[in-house]
């Protein structure tokens, strides 16, 4: 077959739930004859893998095109020749063929299974990867047939689940019982009706669409006007293809070819690259039977268009003038403007007005809960008397059935754990793996009513066994800290709490109440994913510390008391205190407090007027318009409080009317303090924890100025040189972030060992103690290679520490790829052979089970970099290596790198005095999701000082100071500081050459591969 030029095609995610797919996919159903005379077994599977080796891998069919689950058997055949774990594989289930040719469709949790058995079983596979239903059953309620979809999910048949051409309550009902990850919709130039309502809907709930007919069945492909329609395809009775709509269609083909013209493309190309210009959340998955096509389509990758191209070409094609209806008359009744299903009677009561509550992540580690949570903790007498179990569990499950899955208690609530057992009675009765449960540990119960807050190890894991026991349950989701122990390292309480989460007794970890420090200090052990804080109208403090500390690291902010202590809601004025209540002794219920406090209800109470709603529905509207990231938990004993709380979720606020609750209920106008007397030093501003480490008392180091030369002078105030291992008066917390999209989790700043074997390399064992040390300040990520060192020496003694060091700690990168030659010089190697045989060697030279990160130190240009790549994804998959890098890589090198296996991180040069990746390479990896590991950020160690208050020696680098280099994350920069920065270091006055000649050959500009 003659060369083609060859267009990378990426991949990129479908939906928030993980899938990836090529950014084009391929519909296979044309290949069995529904627009033309269908294909051999043979020519199909040989379209197929065409496709396969152009880079597309997502392929989409259904147990209904063809006779007899034809398509699916011949899909399943070409799986067969591509392998299975390379291939991202639709199928769909529910239209059933009638008679006459009319259609039919179903969707009973018995036929779903019924039809992915059957599907299963013609793919010839174990798993379908998005199993769609490819039309709504308007007589099943669609939470019976999520139900059943989603134990298929769990017994692991189907990966993730999809819809098609459902309504928008369908949407939101559905994706309440388990996520959607997309889609399948109608979608192209000449039919558009999705983007007012679901394509909106689907950006707000993380849902990807999959657009099928991309090129309008074919005609926006020249079908029926360059090319004749054949006599069996079933266009020649669809509305559009017909007599007067059909020649008005004419016209609009003939506008899009002069434009096409004008781009320089094809009028399919245009039609697909519009649609692709529409968000990279959207997949087009045209279909072809002929090769030629398949090119044609792949092409429109390369067509670029601006905002104003994109809007000529939806002028040339108006809507209004598109002629014929989009559908068949056979599937008309089955679109989506129709596909309402009947209310379930188990998740929604006939006689209450059904607001659908959605589900969010609640922090960036997993966890996905309703927007709305429920604080069961009143149940048992906080603010006014107990309920009984049932009455209790009645409540609960009200709000389950409301669609509320997120409830929360603690081990303090009630007499005896009684809050704990009443939920988990509850939860007998709802099914736990529906539930998303939160409890806490901490407080402790004095004499004389006083409080105390412990959380020692010994009683974390005590108390975690009791809840467990007294809920009945083999897990928490989500397990608080309830109050700070400011007299225990929260690096103690944390280390506990991580050992349960591996021990899958919990999932989470929560704290409530803690300090900006703690945070820090306990997010950098484990990842915290919420924490629970008062916040409400009256209660706002979090703002300007918490609330952006938590966006910053993916944290979650779960808001307890979001009604004030139910004061918003009328409690202490349309209702009066119960004498049982706490309230009576809480500073804002209190005599003048409570009458300057009633003034403010009075202006919230006009405001929720005129927004034709309660008043606690405006105070919970205006909590959930803080930010997705916020999830109020209002607890009530009584049902119509529950209902009314729910439908704070139907009030839309714009910023104007933020502004306006904001300043009816001004903080500074609130009466009183916002804690109890008892609890008020155990609130946020004050729980800060000790250091787990003793630092010592050594006295602060003074800066001087030096002699230097003329651009270093202008930068940096030196401090004086100090010992590598010298401790720092004050600790810095050291942040874990995650390095690109994949997964891995690092430390802000991370520690290159080379130079620990250079310059008068250093013993094994002053090296580890110098690693350990890093270790010790919050350093986790630990940088290698096989280049190193004499014989491979810096990987032997970094292996050599970590047998001295928790092994799932630290994140441990090499790399392969650069060969020593004779005369000093240096020779790249990426051959598929050499990949594997340089990572067994390095797992054994460090003597662990799996390299976290591995690179190529420097790219092959002999060796296409899908041969190189492909080893690497077989490591992956082997456990071998967990995460793939490159160093030194060009543009193109990295996008086809990226297409064939995810690139997680890129090792490049980056410093003051070298910024050559800023205009291409890193706006690329914030494209494709790869994080950037910086070497030699000092300038080879010129910014350190080398060569300007130190002299060289005989070597290449040597150990910049540890504490001045932790000591940068403390150091806050304004735009405008990073500016003269950059001004005083401009690129242009940089002298010499950035690499040695060496290596010169191999910087990341030349770095491109032959072809494959």
């Amino acid at each position: 077959m003659e060369e083609k030029p060859h267009i990378q095609i990426p991949r990129v995610r479908l939906g928030s739930q993980g899938l990836e797919v090529s950014r084009l996919g391929f519909g296979c159903g044309g290949l069995s004859g529904i627009l033309n005379a269908p294909l051999s077994h043979d020519a199909g599977c040989s379209v197929i893998k065409e496709a396969f080796q152009r880079g597309i891998t997502f392929f989409d069919t259904a147990d209904v095109y063809g006779k007899n689950h034809d398509n699916e058997i011949m899909v399943g055949k070409a799986l067969k020749q591509l392998g299975r774990e390379k291939i991202q594989l639709a199928t769909k289930f529910g239209i059933t063929k009638a008679e006459k040719g009319q259609v039919g469709v179903k969707g009973t949790p018995e036929y779903v299974r019924q039809c992915c058995e059957a599907s299963l079983k013609y793919l010839d596979v174990d798993y379908i990867d998005l199993y769609f239903q490819h039309r709504v059953d308007t007589s099943v309620p669609i939470e019976e047939t999520m139900e059943e979809l989603k134990k298929l999910v769990e017994e692991g048949k189907i990966k993730y689940i999809g819809l098609s051409e459902p309504s928008v309550d369908t949407i939101r009902r559905a994706h309440a019982v388990h996520p959607i990850t997309a889609l399948e919709m109608e979608y192209s130039l000449w039919t558009r009706d999705i983007e007012d309502e679901i394509v909106p809907l689907c950006r707000e709930l993380g849902i990807g669409i999959v657009a099928y007919s991309p090129l309008g069945l074919g005609f926006l492909a020249g079908k029926a006007v360059v090319e004749s329609l054949p006599s069996e395809s079933v266009l020649a009775i669809h509305p559009r293809f017909m007599g007067e709509n059909l020649e008005k269609n004419k016209l609009l083909y003939a506008r899009l070819a002069n434009l096409a013209a004008k781009h320089a493309c094809t009028p399919p190309q245009l039609a697909l690259a519009w649609l692709l210009h529409q968000g990279d959340d959207i997949i087009p998955i045209p279909g072809t039977t002929k090769v030629k096509n398949l090119y044609n389509n792949i092409g429109s990758l390369g067509v670029k268009l601006t905002q104003e191209d994109l809007k000529e070409i939806s002028d040339a094609v108006p809507l209004n003038e598109v002629g014929g209806e989009r559908d068949l008359a056979m599937l008309s009744k089955y679109n989506w403007k129709d596909a309402n299903t009947p209310s379930n009677g188990l998740l929604r009561m006939e006689e209450k007005p059904h607001i659908q509550i959605p589900r969010v992540r609640l922090g960036s580690q997993g966890l996905e809960v309703s927007r709305l949570g429920f604080g069961c903790g009143g149940l048992s007498g906080m603010l006014n008397a107990p309920l009984s179990h049932d009455a209790g569990c009645s409540v609960i499950k009200e709000a389950f059935q409301r669609g509320i899955t997120f409830f929360d208690t603690a081990d303090i609530y009630g007499d005896n754990h009684d809050n704990e057992i009443m939920v988990g009675k509850a939860l007998k009765q709802l099914g736990r793996e529906k539930i998303q449960l939160a409890t806490k540990f901490g407080i402790t119960k004095l004499e004389e009513g006083q409080f105390g807050v412990k959380g020692t190890p010994e009683y974390v894991r005590q108390c975690c066994e009791a809840s467990l026991k007294y809920l009945d349950v083999d897990y928490i989701d989500l397990y608080y800290q309830h109050r700070v122990d400011t007299s225990v390292p929260i690096e103690e309480t944390m280390e506990e709490l991580k050992k349960l989460v591996e021990e899958g007794k919990i999932k989470y970890i929560g704290l409530s109440e803690p300090s900006v420090d703690t945070i820090r200090r306990a997010h950098a052990i484990h990842p915290i994913t919420a924490l629970q804080m008062e916040y409400s109208l009256w209660t706002r403090d979090i703002e300007d510390d918490i609330v952006p500390l938590c966006r910053e690291l993916g944290i979650g902010i779960v808001a307890y008391s979001p009604l004030g202590h139910g004061f918003f809601a009328g409690k202490a004025i349309v209702e009066s205190l119960p004498s049982e209540s706490f309230l009576a002794i809480h500073p804002r219920f209190m005599g003048e407090n409570l009458e300057k406090n009633k003034l403010l209800y009075a202006r919230l109470a006009n405001l929720a007027a005129k927004h034709a709603c309660t008043p606690p529905q405006l105070a919970l509207a205006w909590l959930l318009h803080q930010g997705d990231d916020i999830i109020p938990i209002p607890g009530t004993t009584k049902v119509k409080n529950l209902d009314n709380n729910i439908g704070s979720l139907a009030v839309k606020l714009t910023q104007e009317d933020l502004k306006d609750i904001d300043d009816a209920v001004p903080v500074n106008e609130v009466g009183g303090e916002r804690d109890l007397a008892i609890l008020s030093k155990y609130n946020w501003k004050n729980a800060n924890t000790p250091s787990k480490h003793n630092f010592g008392s050594g006295k602060k180091r003074n800066g001087h100025w030096s002699l230097l030369p003329s651009i270093y002078m202008r930068i940096f105030f030196i401090e004086a040189p100090v010992p590598v291992l010298s401790r720092m008066e004050e600790e810095i917390q050291i942040p874990r972030v995650k390095l690109g999209s994949q997964g891995l989790e690092v430390s802000r700043l991370g520690y290159g060992c080379a130079g620990l074997s250079y310059n008068s390399p250093h013993s094994n064992e002053v090296g580890c103690s110098v690693i350990k040390e890093v270790l010790n300040r919050g350093i986790t990520f630990f940088d290698t290679s096989d280049l190193y060192g004499n014989n491979h020496d810096n990987e032997i003694m970094v292996g050599k520490v970590l047998k001295q060091l928790p092994r799932e700690k630290v994140q441990v990168a090499t790399k392969f790829g650069i060969i020593r030659l004779e005369d000093g010089k240096y020779g790249v190697k990426g051959t598929p052979d050499y990949v594997r045989g340089c990572c067994e060697a390095s797992l054994k030279r460090l003597d662990i089970n799996y390299i976290d990160l591995y690179y190529q130190h420097r790219v092959d240009l002999s060796v296409p970099i899908e041969d190189t790549i492909g080893e690497l994804k077989k490591l992956v998959e082997e456990g071998k290596i967990k995460y793939i890098g490159l160093s030194e890589a060009s543009v193109d090198t990295i996008r086809r790198a990226h297409a064939i296996h995810p690139i997680t991180a890129l090792q490049m040069e980056y410093s003051l005095w070298t910024r050559e990746i800023e205009d291409e390479i890193i706006p690329l990896c914030r494209e494709l999701g790869i994080g950037l590991v910086a070497y030699s950020p000092l300038g080879r160690g010129f910014f350190g000082g080398k060569a300007v208050v130190e002299s060289l020696p005989t070597g290449t680098t040597n150990i910049t100071n540890l504490d001045n280099n932790i000591g940068s994350l403390a150091v806050k920069l304004t735009q405008e500081d990073l500016k003269e920065i950059c001004d005083a270091m401009p690129i242009s006055e940089v002298a010499g050459e950035r690499n040695t000649a060496a290596l010169s050959k191999y910087a990341w500009e030349v770095a491109n591969t032959p072809s494959k």
